[in-house]
């Protein structure tokens, strides 16, 4: 492997069972944090995987399963690095709009990236794709990027497993989702990013959350929160009720104001209709 990697990708098997999946394409979404200490890019990678790209295998003893490759080239095109593994698909999630979901994450120095995600469908052999652009932060940024998901929660003293669906980052657990959808009776979009500053002093500031259409125009905008980081930056989360927002895609904001700067991070999700 290549020194432009720092760490191996790591791989976690998650699930999700939601009521609508608009197609049968895989979903595929890169968050970036940096590590201060190394100068370094974490990358935390959700690749969605719908029930319709798997088909039951031709023997009753044997659950469907897929194969999942990644694979991280450099700007040349080179290949740095890859990773595979066979897993059968969730019973859980085998049902319309029902999907598995994998996450990586690996390290990666300053530079331009290409991830490239292949599923074989174990059964009828067929392939589907999907690839993502990805850039290794240069310098130390104000802000990570905006990490969006059904569910966050805080690990608690008898509660530090991730259930299945889940991973762990720092002292919560976070419901994997690569792309997230709500529904008017599951409308609560939880939130997490890191905001850096000063190693040598704390900052206060505020954050505000804001809905906007995918042309950038505002449609709803939460009250300021007051926020104070650590030295060297914290993580910031939270949760905001979306009930009422018509079906469609949205973008999600985050603004954070600190002493002399102001950093804003949008995602996209999706608000469905109820089955």
């Amino acid at each position: 492997m290549r020194g432009a990697i720092a760490a191996a990708l790591l791989a976690l098997g998650t699930l999700r069972a939601g009521p609508d999946q608009a197609t049968d394409e895989l979903a595929l979404r890169a968050v970036r944090f940096y590590r201060a200490d190394h100068r370094r890019t974490r990358v935390t990678v959700f690749l969605e995987i719908p029930w319709g790209l798997v088909q039951p295998a031709d023997r009753s003893d044997r659950p469907p399963s897929y194969e999942v490759v990644f694979r991280l080239a450099d700007s040349s095109g080179a290949t740095l690095h890859t990773q595979s593994w066979r897993a059968p698909f969730p019973a859980a999630a085998r049902q319309p709009g029902g999907c598995a979901v994998e996450t990586v994450e690996f390290v990666i120095r300053a530079g331009r990236y290409r991830l490239e995600a292949t599923v074989r469908d174990s059964g009828s052999g067929r392939e589907s794709h999907a690839g993502l652009d990805l850039e290794g932060f240069d310098a130390a940024p104000t802000a990570s990027d905006l990490l969006l998901s059904p569910g966050i929660r805080p690990v608690a003293a008898a509660d530090t497993v991730p259930r299945s669906g889940e991973l762990r980052r720092g002292s919560v657990l976070i419901t994997a989702s690569a792309l997230l959808r709500l529904t008017p009776s599951r409308s609560t979009a939880f939130f997490l990013l890191e905001a850096y500053g000063p190693s040598d002093r704390a900052e206060e500031g505020s954050m505000v959350v804001s809905v906007r259409s995918p042309s950038g125009a505002p449609l709803l905008r939460f009250r300021p929160m007051e926020v104070r980081l650590q030295p060297g930056g914290s993580v910031l989360r939270g949760q905001v009720n979306l009930a009422g927002l018509e079906p469609g895609r949205y973008l999600l904001a985050v603004s954070v104001t600190l002493p002399g700067r102001t950093v804003e991070r949008e995602a996209e999700f999706l608000m469905e209709r109820e089955r």
